[in-house]
């Protein structure tokens, strides 16, 4: 009985030592599935004026109010930049994307695609944004930028409007 004691404990005692995290914690492909809207656009770095040509696509102002869909089953989306001001021009675009995961952080990454959903660029090239934060309602992208020789950081803040997954 004594010896079943001590197991017991020692068992607790392992469990309670391991990793904080559990599956629950981390977000999967799913959480994305809907239809997203970019709410807000902050940028980190020194104080000063940024200009952020955004995914070689467009300006971060056009960014603002843009659409994006993502389909978890076969990753594939696309977004839609909004005519926000005079300088900014609807566009679409398809994408294929995915989830990169390397010491401890967690990246969105996506490549434009054709119709068909295949890469446009048949090099290995695409876009890489640490996820901030991930919830199956809000979402925030931290894209690594440069303007004039300065590197800064552009917070992409998305809420989830729908589980609409219409392209």
């Amino acid at each position: 009985m004594k010896a079943l004691t001590f197991a017991l404990i020692g068992c607790l005692f392992f469990l309670s030592c391991g990793s904080s995290s559990s599956t629950a914690d981390k977000t999967n492909e799913r959480t994305l599935k809907g239809t997203w809207t970019v709410e807000d656009i902050d940028f980190i770095g020194e104080e000063g004026l940024y200009k952020a040509y955004m995914f070689d696509n467009t300006d971060s102002a056009c960014l603002r109010g843009s659409e994006w869909v993502f389909i978890p089953n076969n990753n594939t989306g696309r977004f839609t930049t909004n005519a926000s001001n005079s300088t900014c021009q609807v566009a679409s675009s398809r994408m294929i994307w995915s989830f990169y995961e390397t010491e401890g952080a967690r990246y969105f990454q996506f490549k434009y695609a054709d119709e068909k959903n295949r890469p446009l660029d048949k090099s290995k090239t695409g876009y890489r944004s640490k996820i901030e934060s991930l919830s199956a309602s809000n979402m925030v992208l931290r894209v690594p930028s440069t303007y004039e020789g300065k590197s800064f950081d552009v917070l992409l803040k998305f809420s989830k409007v729908s589980d609409d997954i219409t392209l």
